[in-house]
């Protein structure tokens, strides 16, 4: 195993206020992104395995507002291959899944088609989605129950999982608990803890209350619903939902009356951002971990070329001053304990930002 550890020293005190913007770029190869530790079994590990049928819907309709690029950040290339591609693939992996509905906008439908056939994708059935983010889900589920397509027939699900297609790591044991309890409670989410406190403002931009932050906890996906559920918490709930709301687990409380079991996720469950704020107090790291040495030095000599590239010719065009020095460093200790890496640390590929 390798940790490469990218660092960005402190800028000089002329860029203190230049922004400059990153694209973490991941291995193109499939075999460059394992999931499991060398010498280990393809097969899904003990106990992860269900009798029942799973399927996936990963709303990808989102047209990049608000990290500013001209492409949806899902279809942005990391290393010649699409997000999307890398949260796909994260899926097609876990055996017990039988369909992943990937739900896009109209004018994206070719492209995704093209992902689908330049990366071999299987299992894999592209929706057109709708306006707002509740109603492409709700295209997803019902497409999981008009018996599919040619050469790709649906069967219902037993349960279906929903999860970002901008949320590339996904790990199997955290899939299973997700689908086994949603099973069991009909619905299930992942949770991570709040980091930040959150605060109501009046309408004049006041601070009106905070709320006490050990009660709260931050909704993330993915999230685990029996078919039922689901689909009747769509066909019963509000326009004002489906055009406003965001959260899936609130739907199924309010409509069905289903009480979601939570579970905190592990660190992996992050979106990809592309635009980081670099100031003269950055200090940030990109730390990979992947089970094959050969696969990981590719990837680091990829991410280290990347950072120079992004940080230099973006300093370039935003200011003509001095550019900032940086350094790069690949470390074989694990950042937080010290100690060497071993096979068995998680070859799962974990970029933290």
């Amino acid at each position: 195993s390798l940790l490469a550890t990218i660092s960005l020293a402190k800028l000089t005190a002329a860029h203190k206020k230049c922004k400059a913007c990153f694209c973490l770029h991941l291995p193109a190869h499939p075999g460059s992104f394992p999931t499991r530790a060398a010498g280990k079994s393809d097969q899904e590990p003990a106990g992860c395995s269900v009798d029942f049928p799973v399927s996936v819907v990963l709303p990808a309709g989102g047209t990049g507002e608000r990290t500013g690029l001209l492409t949806p950040k899902q279809f942005c290339s990391f290393l010649d291959r699409p997000l999307i591609s890398y949260t796909i693939q994260g899926f097609e992996r876990v055996s017990w899944i039988q369909c992943i509905v990937v739900v896009v906008a109209k004018e994206n439908v070719d492209l995704m088609m093209d992902i689908i056939q330049r990366f071999q994708h299987r299992k894999v059935r592209v929706v057109t989605g709708g306006s707002t983010r509740h109603r492409s889900i709700c295209n997803g589920v019902l497409a999981l129950d008009d018996g599919g397509e040619e050469g790709l027939p649906v069967v219902r699900p037993k349960v279906v999982i929903i999860h970002d297609a901008v949320r590339p790591f996904v790990e199997e044991d955290f899939l299973y608990k997700i689908t086994l309890a949603a099973k069991e409670h009909g619905a299930a989410g992942a949770i991570r803890p709040l980091v930040s406190t959150v605060i109501a403002i009046t309408s004049e931009g006041f601070l009106d209350h905070s709320l006490e932050r050990a009660k709260y906890r931050a909704s993330e996906m993915p999230q685990g619903f029996t078919y039922d559920v689901i689909y009747q918490a769509y066909q019963r709930c509000s326009e004002s939902d489906l055009e406003f709301g965001t959260e899936c687990l609130h739907l199924a409380l309010q409509y069905c009356g289903t009480n979601a079991k939570l579970i905190q996720g592990p660190p992996t469950l992050w979106k990809v951002i592309t635009y980081l704020c670099v100031s003269d107090t950055l200090s940030q790291s990109a730390c990979v971990v992947t089970g094959a040495s050969a696969q990981a030095v590719t990837l680091a000599e990829g991410l280290q070329k990347l950072i120079k590239f992004f940080l230099l010719t973006t300093v370039m065009m935003k200011i003509s001053m001095s550019l900032p020095f940086f350094y790069i460093f690949l470390l074989a200790p694990h950042p937080h304990t010290s100690k060497p890496l071993t096979n068995s640390v998680s070859s799962t590929c974990v970029a933290q930002w």
